[in-house]
């Protein structure tokens, strides 16, 4: 791993990685130093990609469970009506979009209330912008919209964090988060 710097003149910028200087240090492997205006250094210890992995499945097996529940007692309150009276596009189209902002609204409200889901809390990691402070609703709106951008090329993007220095998933490039270990 490697550690990221700023000059003593240039604030970290959500927007301009550019300003990062990079240096390979074999003391602090997996930790990310963040010197703001050269006097103050801040440290986290960046997650792995099994516990970031393992997080996300256990996020999406709560989200089924729960829409296979929603579904359920939405079909069974068509069990009880005269089903030959609605459209099933009808009925099926709206519980799917019900599905799709339940399920979204849980990593937007998690991620910005406090940079943690259910998943992330039971492995001990959490959400960061990368001056450190905990990440808003608004950078967990874009990192969830990343989301869709890092599955659309055949999950590509959330395969890059092996790659990158920063450990860095592309939908945490797009929102500029990092995910550290509590």
């Amino acid at each position: 791993m490697s550690n990221i710097e700023t000059p003593p003149d240039k604030d970290i910028d959500a927007r301009n990685f550019d300003s990062l200087v990079i240096s390979e240090n074999e003391e602090s492997q997996g930790e990310i130093d963040i010197d703001n205006n050269g006097t103050e250094s801040i440290s986290f210890n960046l997650a792995g990609l099994s516990s970031r992995a393992l997080a996300f499945f256990i996020d999406l097996i709560l989200i089924s469970v729960v829409a296979l529940l929603a579904f359920g007692a939405g079909t069974s309150f068509l069990n009880d009506s005269n089903i030959e009276l609605f459209d099933l596009k009808r009925v099926f189209i709206p519980i799917y979009l019900l599905l799709f902002l339940l399920g979204s609204s849980y990593f937007v409200v998690l991620h910005g209330y406090g940079g943690k889901t259910i998943g992330k809390m039971l492995l001990g990691i959490r959400l960061i912008t990368q001056e450190g402070n905990s990440v808003g609703f608004w950078e967990a709106f874009v990192r969830w919209v990343g989301y869709y951008i890092s599955t659309a090329f055949l999950f590509i993007g959330f395969i890059w964090s092996i790659f990158d220095s920063r450990s860095q998933s592309w939908h945490d490039k797009i929102a500029g988060t990092f995910v550290v270990k509590d």
